[in-house]
């Protein structure tokens, strides 16, 4: 009778058996997350292009480019134009949600007020269109606009003119748009502030209490003023002292700067001033209103913006200022080489 030895795995074996499993998924778990990342990216192209798509649907049926905000009624006898709403809430019949749009009572304001009341309910919906996926924080935070309108290089948040296809109570056209449309950055995409620490990179943001030496409808008239306030925000930024309130993105419907709109001053991702939004004069205030808005986003190398002429392209945060600067502007008579973004 044949007695069989039954021969199991050595503890050397079993070692370079698990070995070999974690280097496999080692390898794998990265090409998953990237895998992943491109669907996300893929996706907030895709709802760049559906805004540009319905921001000219817009243009072809009123003759101009919504307003970035304009007047309202808070409450009875009382008008404002802070906390209206936004160039996103006007082309909500042209990006495939009329029934919303038709719910909104546009004589009134919908943050504040009496005016708040009639229009919570549609203010406070989240609409996938306005949502990067690529930002966990949106609307996870309660904050859920991922995509802001561009006032071009004016860091005069009340101004009724800007350098932008943006600004305060006024619309322009393609016709305003000399520089070309193709040449002009009409949506950029940013991350919505969160419950993170201030502290955390393009997250938080911070309101010095001096007046801003920046202040202006075109930064390029006040450049050295512009570096400086850019200097003192990151000073306050980094010392962890003097945080704003945590509302980057905070609606969609709010036509607000740091709201729902942006300036091309801070270029994308920015490493020298990490920080989301800067607001002189009003401590506590949040981004709301800001003279510097940032383009910001988890994409690897840069942000995606709309063009004015609807195209969605690819910005890296390696991109030079005065480039950036250029391609906030539509009528400023910059000429800009393919080969320069």
């Amino acid at each position: 009778m044949k007695i069989r030895s039954r021969r199991g795995f050595t503890l050397i074996e079993l070692l370079v058996v698990i070995a070999i499993i974690a280097v496999l998924i080692a390898l794998l778990l990265p090409a998953v997350q990237a895998a992943r990342e491109a669907a996300r990216r893929s996706q907030c192209i895709n709802n760049l292009k559906q805004i540009g798509l319905g921001l000219h649907n817009y243009h072809q049926a009123i003759g101009t480019f919504p307003l970035a905000n304009a007047v309202a009624y808070s409450d009875p006898g009382n008008q404002t134009d802070w906390g209206t709403w936004s160039a996103q809430a006007m082309m909500l019949p042209y990006l495939e949600q009329s029934a919303l749009y038709n719910s909104m009572n546009f004589a009134w304001d919908c943050w504040w007020g009496t005016g708040s009341g009639y229009n919570s309910t549609a203010f406070n919906t989240n609409l996938n269109i306005f949502i990067c996926p690529s930002d966990g924080e949106s609307p996870r935070s309660g904050n859920n606009n991922n995509y802001f309108g561009s006032l071009g290089t004016t860091t005069d948040p009340w101004n009724v003119n800007a350098t932008g296809i943006f600004a305060h109570k006024t619309s322009y056209s393609v016709a305003d748009i000399t520089d070309g449309t193709s040449n002009t950055i009409a949506f950029g995409e940013a991350l919505v502030a969160s419950a993170l620490s201030n502290r955390a990179k393009w997250r938080g943001g911070v309101t010095p209490t001096s007046a801003s030496a920046g202040t202006a409808i075109d930064a390029n008239q006040v450049q050295a003023g512009v570096l400086s306030d850019l200097q003192t925000c990151t000073q306050i930024f980094n010392s962890g002292s003097n945080p704003a309130g945590n509302n980057k993105g905070y609606r969609w419907g709010t036509g607000s700067p740091g709201i729902g709109h942006f300036n091309t001053i801070v270029t994308p991702n920015s490493v020298t001033y990490p920080w989301s939004g800067c607001r002189y004069g009003c401590v506590g205030c949040g981004n709301d209103y800001g003279q510097y808005i940032t383009t910001t986003s988890n994409h690897s190398g840069g942000v995606n913006a709309a063009m004015g002429d609807g195209s969605v392209r690819f910005f890296k945060s390696s991109i030079a200022q005065n480039v950036w600067w250029a391609l906030g502007t539509r009528s400023n008579g910059e000429v800009l080489s393919a080969d320069s973004y």
